[in-house]
């Protein structure tokens, strides 16, 4: 037998099955909103650890497409017992619980000021499912969700969302599914900008959802520069193709 490529003091498991992941937290579909106030579109990103119900949301951040400006930033309180935050990939440390801010309605969705240069101290949510109302008051069905490999973020958080744009899929792996590009080297290769850099430190979801949402903002450009030089004209808030349809 091989040694183990990790050590713990807990040994945790993952599970993908929808009908698995359902019994622990049922999945729920965004809801109709009647609200005009909804971002046009939004990107998402979540980090995961590990408790006795196996792999669960602990950080979920949402931010405006196509500026970045954060609409929601959150730690979450698992339903199980956490055995590992996976604090390597996820970002999310013990002291980061410890220090968290009981989150609050009335307040702003944003991080507060922290003094001098202590980092900043994020507001958490109870459980998941206060995590997961919070994020549909942004959204509405039609609202695109941008993300990369989202079908993690939205097993996590249990959404089943209509309107999405994946940059895994926006940028195809040149031999197919199910290989795909990382994140790290999407932002690297098509805007050389170096994102994941704190080592074992642990990702920053915001980070990330912000970096979802330039790779889609680049690749709108392309297309639009495409379409112009075809003949389509905006007009209007609308946009017409050459033969004004």
């Amino acid at each position: 037998m091989s040694a183990g490529c990790t050590k713990a003091d807990s040994h945790v498991f993952k599970t993908s099955d929808p009908k698995r992941l359902a019994l622990i937290m049922p999945f729920e579909t965004t809801p109709l909103s009647n609200r005009d106030d909804t971002p046009g579109a939004v990107c998402f990103d979540c980090e995961m650890g590990y408790s006795t119900f196996g792999m669960e949301l602990i950080r979920l951040t949402a931010t405006v497409w196509p500026d970045g400006r954060e609409l929601l930033d959150i730690l979450v309180r698992p339903l199980g017992e956490v055995l590992d935050l996976n604090s390597r990939f996820s970002g999310v440390w013990p002291e980061d619980f410890a220090n968290a801010i009981p989150f609050n309605e009335a307040s702003q969705l944003q991080n507060q000021i922290p003094p001098d240069d202590s980092a900043p101290r994020l507001k958490i949510v109870d459980n998941p499912l206060k995590a997961r109302q919070l994020l549909f008051t942004l959204l509405k069905p039609t609202t695109p969700l941008i993300g990369h490999a989202l079908e993690n973020d939205l097993n996590a958080a249990r959404i089943l969302h209509p309107t999405i744009i994946d940059t895994a899929l926006l940028y195809p792996h040149h031999r197919g599914l199910p290989l795909r590009f990382g994140l790290k080297m999407l932002m690297k290769k098509h805007l050389d900008r170096d994102i994941q850099t704190g080592g074992d430190q642990g990702h920053d979801s915001k980070e990330d959802a912000r970096a979802a949402g330039e790779l889609v903002r680049l690749r709108v450009g392309e297309m639009w520069r495409k379409l112009r030089a075809e003949g389509w004209v905006k007009r209007d808030g609308g946009f017409f193709s050459p033969n004004g349809e």
